[in-house]
């Protein structure tokens, strides 16, 4: 499994000619990260007796991001799995009009699939940019820096997992069903947008030397 890798062999393949992993596991990753960013400000927060008002609420931020890490982590697996399926359905024969209606709805089938593991990334990348708003706001002040850097990853994970909903969406047929991936991830990209844009700035300003 490459969630399972080490850093430095998960590197090694990514930078291989194989297309898997590629960019939308490298954005499941990337989200990762920032929501393990996002649960290690929520316990430090939990911890400090500075903040013992709000330790039960940084709790449950620990464990959403808890829960978070856990499905990036097995997003990059299966954006991998859906991107060999799409792979496999443009291999099959198609020197028949039989042959080529089955491969032509093998790749339909496919290509869905390999949109909606990098949509739910970009569902992560905006719950994990919402959780990193809430540290940012009050969360332990020496760790603010981490909860912008938590915030930005999910950005990263969000618009990088984007990119790979779009080139999939391309060469869908069914344009209603394009329309409406496309609709949704601008939704969610907008919100995320403006959560991050939120976030950064209240970090910068904390970070500043006066």
């Amino acid at each position: 499994m490459l969630s399972s890798l080490s850093i430095d062999e998960f590197a090694r393949r990514l930078q291989s000619a194989d297309p898997t992993p590629g960019g939308g596991s490298a954005s499941a990753l990337t989200g990762a990260m920032g929501a393990s960013l996002a649960g290690m400000v929520a316990r430090l927060t939990a911890k400090s007796p500075a903040f013992a008002a709000i330790a039960p609420r940084m709790e449950r931020a620990a464990a959403e991001a808890s829960d978070l890490v856990k499905e990036f982590l097995a997003a990059i697996d299966e954006d991998a799995a859906a991107f060999d399926k799409v792979s496999a359905a443009y291999h099959m024969p198609n020197a028949s009009e039989a042959e080529r209606r089955t491969r032509d709805a093998a790749v339909q089938q496919a290509l869905v699939g390999a949109t909606d593991v990098p949509m739910r990334v970009v569902e992560l990348g905006l719950r994990s940019a919402k959780l990193s708003l809430e540290l940012a706001e009050a969360g332990n002040t020496n760790a603010i820096s981490d909860a912008g850097c938590a915030a930005l990853f999910s950005q990263a994970a969000a618009r990088g997992a984007a990119l790979n909903v779009r080139i999939n969406i391309k060469s869908l047929k069914d344009a209603a069903l394009a329309l409406s991936y496309e609709k949704r991830l601008e939704d969610f990209l907008a919100q995320i947008g403006i959560i991050v844009e939120v976030a950064v700035v209240k970090v910068e300003r904390a970070v500043e030397r006066n």
